[in-house]
């Protein structure tokens, strides 16, 4: 009766483990390699705005990249990273949008963001 128990309590509890681990467990450079790398699955679907001249994907994930690059440390965490690195330009202060297929524009930060939920 007791293995009974034990072996009830085990399956119950590793269970419920599982359940809670539906999805991955990322650090913040994985979540921040998440969002670089769903910038460019979008190339030819959208386009991004900075300081007023439309950049495809795959040059908007470069530049931010950079960017990441040279700031170095300062970056901790993917909220960092949308509002330092995604969010506008360092040198005008202009914000970043992205061009949706319908034309109409979304700031980045807001973009990102939305993304971003699919693995937090």
């Amino acid at each position: 009766m007791k293995s009974t128990i034990l072996f009830l309590s085990f399956v119950l509890i590793s269970f419920s483990q599982n359940k809670n681990q539906s999805k991955p467990i990322l650090t913040e450079e994985d979540k921040i390699k998440f969002l670089l790398n769903e910038l460019e699955k979008h190339e030819g679907k959208l386009k991004f705005v900075r300081n007023g001249e439309e950049f495809s994907a795959k040059e908007a994930k470069a530049h931010m990249q950079k960017k990441l690059d040279y700031a170095g440390k300062e970056i901790k965490s993917v909220k960092d990273f949308i509002d330092k690195i995604a969010t506008k330009s360092y040198l005008t202060g202009n914000k970043y949008y992205v061009k949706l297929p319908d034309g109409k524009q979304e700031e980045s930060a807001v973009w990102l963001r939305e993304i971003l939920k699919k693995v937090e």
